[in-house]
């Protein structure tokens, strides 16, 4: 079984889908669930592996659900590698986050990522022609394109978000430190022209 990572930028959407996915597992007692407000550090995640490893009281196996898997630390993440990688073959593990973006590439690299529709995650299709124009272009053009690009932190997004379907890991680590700078408050041009810097000039 593969762990699922439903992405979507309304909570109510992703509680929504987790509810469907559960809709025969609700009520037993083998259900371990995290709401938004959940803290999740390294102690939820020793929990959650801990919770895996049991015998389950029914024969559908163990669910564990965290409504907002982003919150998770990079070491509670680190810690869940494993346990994403042999999760027992009844068991459901479903992670729901607002973007990929706080994920670690060898978390995203070990589940199924659905983004929900009607999320308005429209940027990666928006910008999915420019993103692959960008790959060919020379540095002087991707600059060029930067000085004139409006929404700076939607198409950082778009990146992290294609880069992840294309498997580029290598650059994919690149993106997810920017993610962190912006957020630090770090000049987002200076960010997205050290990015064309760095980002491969082919797939």
């Amino acid at each position: 079984m593969i762990a699922r990572l439903l992405i979507s930028t309304s909570l109510e959407k992703r509680v929504e889908e987790i509810n469907k996915i559960l809709s025969s597992h609700k009520e037993h007692p083998d259900l371990l669930y995290f709401s938004k407000d959940a803290k999740l550090g390294i102690e939820q995640a020793r929990k959650i592996k801990e919770y895996f490893s049991l015998k389950p009281y029914s024969d559908k196996g163990p669910v564990v659900v965290l409504e907002d898997a982003s919150s998770l630390t990079a070491e509670a993440q680190n810690a869940l590698l494993k346990t994403l990688e042999e999760l027992p073959t009844e068991a459901l593990f479903i992670l729901g986050a607002n973007s990929d973006a706080k994920f670690l590439p060898t978390i995203l690299s070990r589940c199924q990522v659905e983004r929900l529709q009607g999320t308005g995650d429209r940027q990666q299709e928006d910008y999915k022609e420019d993103i692959e124009k960008l790959i060919q272009s020379s540095l002087a053009e991707r600059f060029e394109f930067i000085e004139k690009l409006k929404d700076k932190e939607g198409f950082i997004k778009s990146m992290v978000n294609y880069f992840y379907q294309s498997r580029n890991m290598k650059f994919l680590e690149e993106l997810l430190q920017a993610e962190e700078w912006a957020e630090q408050n770090v000049n987002t041009r200076a960010i997205l022209e050290y990015l064309m810097l760095v980002m491969p000039h082919r797939l």
